[in-house]
């Protein structure tokens, strides 16, 4: 290699590097905004179970469908829809 551009190859990978360890903490926040979800959905869940929120069922039921945007999801969520409905009454 010539005179010139001799530092080019160590500054990108300096930079490759960088963009190594922005990856690396945008995955474990990912990972801690899972962890997070799961959490407060186990919360939510052993609620509705245990029926210790007055109203919690009914408006889960009546509210949880309109609040999933994808079909799939509500073919996934239909029966429990139901069921959290036929408890509330």
């Amino acid at each position: 290699m010539g005179l010139l551009g001799g530092g080019d190859l160590k500054e990108q990978q300096k930079i490759n590097e960088l963009e190594l360890k922005i990856n690396r903490e945008k995955q474990k926040l990912d990972k801690k905004l899972t962890r997070q979800k799961i959490l407060l959905g186990a919360f939510l869940v052993d609620a509705l179970e245990n029926d210790s929120v007055q109203g919690l069922k009914e408006y889960t039921a009546d509210n949880l469908s309109n609040f999933l945007t994808r079909q799939m999801d509500k073919d996934l969520m239909a029966d429990l829809i139901k069921e959290l409905g036929c408890r509330s009454n």
